[in-house]
C-alpha cells in the first residue's frame, strides 16, 4: 500500500529537473583597457590601482534573449598600507544589439574596503543581464 504512494511521489519530483534552463555559449564580452584598469583616489586621497582580474560567465537560453550571469574579480592594489581605507567604484556591464543599441544594463556602485596592512585586496562581484542573441557585452569600472 505504501509503495503506491511513494512511486508517484518520486516520479513527480524527478520531473522537476526539466525546469532547468538550457546552457548556451555566452556572447562576446569585452572590456577596453581604459575601462578594465584605472587609478582611483581613496577616501584618504591615496592613489589605488583598480583592475578586473578574472571573469566567469554562465549563459542560459531564454525565450527572446540570453540570460547572462557574470562573476567579476576586482583587484585593488595600493602603496600606503598603514591605514584602513575605502575606494569608491562603479562597475557597469552593458549588452548591446547588432546595431550597438543598448539592450540591458547592470551597475553596482560601492566602496571597496582596504584593510590596514593589506597591499592587495580582491572582491568577487556578481552581475546579471539579458543579451540579445546577436549582441555583445561590455564591462568596465569607473
Amino acid at each position: 500500500m505504501m509503495n503506491r504512494f511513494i512511486f508517484p511521489f518520486l516520479l513527480m519530483f524527478s520531473g522537476c529537473s526539466t525546469f532547468k534552463q538550457e546552457a548556451v555559449d555566452c556572447p562576446k564580452l569585452t572590456s577596453p583597457k581604459s575601462a578594465a584598469e584605472i587609478i582611483a583616489k581613496s577616501e584618504n586621497k591615496s592613489p589605488v590601482y583598480i583592475g578586473i582580474r578574472g571573469i566567469t560567465t554562465y549563459c542560459s537560453k531564454a525565450s527572446q534573449h540570453i540570460e547572462m550571469s557574470v562573476s567579476v574579480n576586482i583587484r585593488a592594489i595600493r602603496k600606503d598600507i598603514t591605514i584602513d581605507d575605502y575606494v569608491p567604484l562603479k562597475l557597469s556591464i552593458v549588452s548591446v544589439d547588432k546595431d550597438f543599441n543598448e539592450y540591458d544594463r547592470d551597475e553596482l556602485s560601492y566602496s571597496q574596503f582596504l584593510l590596514l596592512g593589506s597591499k592587495t585586496v580582491d572582491r568577487k562581484t556578481e552581475l546579471n543581464l539579458d543579451v540579445p542573441r546577436d549582441g555583445e557585452v561590455f564591462l568596465g569600472i569607473k
